[in-house]
């Protein structure tokens, strides 16, 4: 969310992370997040936005039922020596 903040921009994956983070640990409404990156991106995109949310929500006509991301899977997979997450968690 710094990274956002700061920027107004998160990498595609990023963006499905933290929404699969806001809908399934946090249990936050799909719809509250897809209107606060709205408000945030400056490369919003109406279909790409609410399409990811609904697919990670599970909400669309995936009949899988939604996508959970691992946070920590995640970033061992594509951050293994942590300077992503090192840069945007510094206060």
């Amino acid at each position: 969310m710094r990274e956002l903040a700061a920027t107004g921009y998160l990498s595609n994956r990023m963006r499905q992370i933290v929404a699969s983070f806001l809908i399934h640990d946090l249990a936050c409404d799909w719809r509250a997040g897809a209107a606060w990156f709205e408000s945030q991106l400056i490369d919003y995109d109406v279909y790409s936005n609410q399409g990811n949310r609904l697919y990670i929500a599970g909400r669309g006509t995936d009949p899988r039922g939604g996508r959970r991301f691992d946070p920590l899977k995640q970033a061992r997979e594509h951050d293994p020596d942590g300077s992503y997450r090192h840069r945007w968690t510094e206060a």
